[in-house]
């Protein structure tokens, strides 16, 4: 069989891609150097193993020899795993979200032969891909200065925005921001099926720190009442696997029923904890069980030889996605005794015709998503059954099931080692061997984090960021210090051996040393060994993990409080007043930031304070829209965030009965504004609209161009955005909606 240049690699993501006809590359000078020679752009391709769609575009395209050949005479491909190099995923995730005005994974972006995006995507269909990859092609060789100074104006953007310097940033970092970030919380929350948003629905790991802090110590009833109805809502749900435990990536509806199937260390990490505290606050044994079956998972499935951690396990098997975890209602009578098959039927929403339904077509598939239709006591109750008796039963069933299962062909496990995300890991089994008094959890982190002590430090005592095959490599980032020093430092708490103290306090310093940025007071996620991209992130907001300064802070928080060593509380403060400003305008996207906060000071709070006045939402209370304005050097970047299940209109071609999203600047300096740069819209057929209605979803940024007029000066004023948007969802539309947003500048204006 023929294999490409990701033979010799050792990701399990770029191993699929091996023998693709494509002639991949992996990212390095090798690839870069190649397509300067032969003066062709670079097609860079991000992905990860567990990713659904990114398997579906190998199938369709990079399988194809016809779209292989267009590749192979027209580019030189790169195929990245974003989990290994999240500095490349980020940087160009960034292009992608400007260009298309959304992002996920594949991930695919056209480079200029240094490294500068001029066209950026996702997943496409295999013909409309071919036909981009011809389109890019021939403007590359007949349009070359247009290809090239809309990749330096794209760099540019991406270096400011992505080093998060395009506002003032600084404030004084107040406690009493918790009562914004709960009023943002309260408007975003499911309260029928928990969770924050519509479909789809991912779990708010970083979010249940601060509401249980909050419940621990200011007795915030709603704090806790979110949390809880969530897990709640989480534990019954098919996001959870009840066969084999732990939880699956997100919901695809607003119920929790459906997932896309595949399992993450760093989901499952984060959720044992939550389940753990939600235990330790209420005593439900329900939080209980949780806990135990995804430590039980983890321990069974995820472990690799030494006692780490893998890092994901997909979400397909036999080239269908869930097959592994879905079953017929004849697949299960041949498990079980019929009695027993009759009962788990019951309670776990078994039906004749499935209750499995494809994604894409909405069809019934014959196949079920076990998930209980209410907790085991109500179940019981009903069947005139005590809880133990039903549960007693249920265990017995699902041991069965799970023997069965195994049987059959399981999903592909990627069992590299990542530091940071065994971190999470480490963290999380030191916490629940405390608190659940399982010896054996906290044993199994201490022995992940001698695997990684031992074999995944490089000669200068430096960190490295992946093992997998008896090979170390790649310089760790400052998401795999701070999260890893927080596992040290959960095994010193549970165990009191002070060499978790010292080794968490080793890797704390080393951060400090390698990635903080005395200029911008806070850290970058690479450090100065590092390759240099086009740009370097400085990250402000979460995604599913806290980001790179908000796990650094919350080690150096939590450090802090155990040793009493001020330096680790002053580069707390001195983060969080250079940040202020963006986590004061998006506090629900800054749960790791404001957990560090109330680590530091929360001391200085009683309860929960009142909302503070000045938040750029949408004047109409509960309307899920939030516009931002940034200045940049040469534009304004106008930045929506819209939550799940709601978008707004584009800015042409829209119906008449709808209002499309209009920005209007001016300003008391001398400025000339351009036409604002929207990205293409995605679009929505209605039963109502004969045309597809272009929309935008999730966030939305907007460039606009300024030039300045006169001799060059310094001067201080105003800009102004005047935002026009009408938030709808696919059934209905709110009243449209202005607001004014005013940044006061200091410029110096050149003719």
């Amino acid at each position: 069989m023929q294999s490409n240049r990701l033979i010799h690699e050792k990701s399990p993501y770029l191993l699929q891609h091996a023998h693709n006809p494509v002639d991949w590359y992996p990212w390095g000078e090798e690839a870069f150097e190649r397509a300067a020679q032969e003066d062709k752009p670079i097609f860079l391709s991000v992905g990860y193993s567990s990713c659904h769609w990114c398997h579906v575009m190998e199938q369709e395209s990079f399988e194809n020899p016809r779209i292989a050949d267009i590749l192979n005479r027209n580019f030189v491909c790169i195929k990245v795993d974003r989990e290994e190099r999240p500095d490349i995923d980020d940087i160009y995730m960034t292009a992608v979200q400007l260009l298309a005005g959304r992002g996920g994974w594949p991930m695919s972006v056209f480079l200029t032969p240094e490294g500068e995006p001029f066209f950026a995507g996702t997943y496409y269909p295999p013909e409309i891909f071919a036909q981009i990859a011809r389109q890019l092609a021939d403007a590359y060789q007949n349009r070359r200065d247009e290809v090239l100074q809309s990749a330096r104006e794209i760099a540019g953007v991406i270096q400011q925005v992505a080093a998060a310097q395009y506002e003032q940033m600084e404030g004084e970092p107040d406690p009493r921001i918790v009562g914004s970030y709960l009023q943002q919380m309260r408007q975003h929350f499911d309260p029928i099926h928990g969770g924050f948003g519509s479909a789809p629905k991912f779990p708010p790991n970083t979010a249940f720190p601060v509401l249980f802090w909050l419940a621990e110590n200011l007795d915030s009833e709603d704090a806790l009442q979110m949390a809880l109805r969530t897990l709640d809502a989480m534990a019954l749900g098919g996001i959870r696997d009840h066969i084999g435990g732990g939880f699956h990536r997100y919901s695809t509806d607003a119920e929790w029923l459906l997932p896309h199937f595949e399992k993450m260390l760093t989901d499952n990490a984060q959720l044992g904890w939550a389940y753990t505290e939600a235990y330790s606050l209420t005593g439900n044994a329900q939080y209980e069980e949780a806990a135990q079956q995804i430590y039980q998972w983890a321990l069974r499935e995820m472990r690799v030889e030494g006692g780490a951690f893998a890092s994901a396990i997909d979400a397909d098997s036999e080239g269908e996605e869930g097959k592994y975890y879905t079953w017929t209602l004849g697949e299960i009578r041949q498990v079980l005794p019929p009695a027993l098959a009759d009962l788990f039927c019951n309670v776990y929403s078994i039906r004749p015709d499935g209750n499995y339904r494809d994604e894409a077509t909405g069809q019934p598939t014959g196949r079920n998503i076990p998930h209980l239709r209410a907790p085991l006591h109500q179940i019981a109750a009903e069947l005139g059954m005590t809880p133990n008796e039903l549960k007693d039963k249920m265990d017995t069933a699902r041991e069965m099931l799970l023997q069965a299962r195994q049987q059959r062909v399981p999903p592909l496990r990627d069992d590299k080692v990542l530091a940071g995300w065994n971190g999470l890991m480490i963290e999380s089994l030191a916490y629940a061997g405390l608190v659940l008094e399982r010896e054996e959890y906290v044993q199994a982190a201490a022995e992940a984090a001698r695997f990684i002590l031992e074999k995944m430090m490089d000669g200068e005592g430096r960190l490295l960021r992946r093992y997998r095959d008896g090979e170390a490599a790649i310089p760790a980032y400052l998401e795999d210090y701070a999260l890893l020093g927080a596992g040290l430092l959960e095994l010193f708490e549970a165990t009191e051996d002070e060499i978790w103290l010292t080794k968490a306090k080793r890797l704390a310093n080393r951060a400090i040393a390698d990635f903080w940025d005395e200029e911008q007071q806070a850290f970058v996620n690479t450090a100065d060994y590092h390759e240099r991209l086009i740009a370097r992130v400085k990250e402000v907001h979460d995604r599913s993990t806290p980001c790179g300064n908000g796990a650094m802070v919350r080690l150096l928080a939590k450090l802090y409080g155990v040793t009493g060593e001020e330096n680790y509380g002053y580069f707390v403060y001195r983060v969080l007043r250079s940040l202020w400003s963006p986590i004061q305008k998006y506090p629900q996207g800054s749960d790791s930031l404001i957990h560090a906060l109330l680590l530091l000071a929360g001391d200085e709070l009683d309860e929960v304070p009142e909302a503070e006045e000045a938040q750029p939402v949408m004047p109409a209370s509960g309307l899920p829209v939030n516009v931002e304005m940034h200045i940049m050097e040469g534009g304004v970047m106008v930045r929506f965030l819209m939550e799940r299940g709601w978008h707004i209109n584009g800015a042409e071609g829209v119906p008449e009965e709808l209002v499309p999203t209009r920005i209007e600047m001016s300003s008391t300096l001398s400025l000339i504004f351009g036409e604002p740069m929207f990205p293409p819209p995605d679009t929505l057929q209605t039963s109502e609209s004969a045309q597809p209605i272009p929309i935008y979803r999730g966030e939305l940024r907007v460039v606009v161009p300024v030039i300045g007029i006169g001799e060059v000066t310094e001067d201080t004023g105003e800009i102004r955005a005047r935002v026009t948007c009408q938030p709808c969802t696919e059934t209905e539309c709110a009243l449209p909606q202005t607001v004014e947003l005013v940044e006061q500048v200091r410029l110096q204006l050149r003719g």
